[in-house]
């Protein structure tokens, strides 16, 4: 799927892709400086972020964008800050990400959960920590245990899930733990990832 023209006010899952050779994301600081960054720049650039991952050389990030522009607008500086703030601390000339981001368009509920539950469980599904909580780059911890997020705004599609149990927080802890039947994790990173996986 490719950049539409007018994405506002759809949701999409958006994957931010390193164009340099091994990883975007050196070590703890580089995480930490594009997440600070990317969190404290969404009300300015008018999007909502429902969920997301800062993979060892991607960017997974589930989104509704407020305005056409914003959702690249806000990209478009979070990874110029940290091309900056990398060329300065390892001594490069680089643009650290690819220009263009792929785009997949969320058009039902199903697709929004399946693929909110495989950016929150790629951390651990891919033996980076034991527990998706574990992970520090990640909405997992907001998602899962609730309280009152500064930086995520839930979803309708995720709001609607959870309301449907008496323990709305355990059901998503336990939908998220729960883990694909290997052909419908297959069809899903075919349909979000059709490049493959490049963490």
């Amino acid at each position: 799927m490719t950049e539409a023209s007018n994405p506002a006010a759809r949701t999409w899952f958006l994957v931010n892709r390193a164009k340099i050779q091994g990883t975007a994301f050196f070590d703890e600081a580089c995480h930490d400086y594009f997440q600070l960054r990317l969190l404290n720049c969404l009300k300015v650039y008018h999007v909502q972020l429902h969920a997301y991952a800062l993979l060892p050389n991607e960017a997974w990030l589930l989104l509704t964008p407020g305005m056409p522009k914003s959702m690249f607008s806000l990209l478009e500086f979070v990874n110029d800050c940290y091309s900056e703030y990398f060329n300065e601390r390892f001594e490069r000339n680089i643009a650290v990400f690819q220009n263009r981001p792929f785009l997949a368009i969320m058009d039902s509920a199903q697709l929004f959960l399946d693929c909110q539950k495989m950016i929150e469980r790629w951390p651990f599904a891919s033996g980076a920590v034991d527990h998706p909580g574990l992970y520090r780059w990640s909405s997992y911890a907001v998602n899962a245990f609730g309280g009152r997020p500064r930086f995520l705004t839930r979803h309708r599609w995720f709001e609607q899930y959870i309301a449907a149990a008496e323990s709305p927080m355990e059901r998503y802890r336990e939908f998220i733990a729960e883990p694909f039947e290997a052909a419908h994790l297959a069809e899903l990173e075919k349909r979000l990832l059709p490049r493959g996986n490049s963490t």
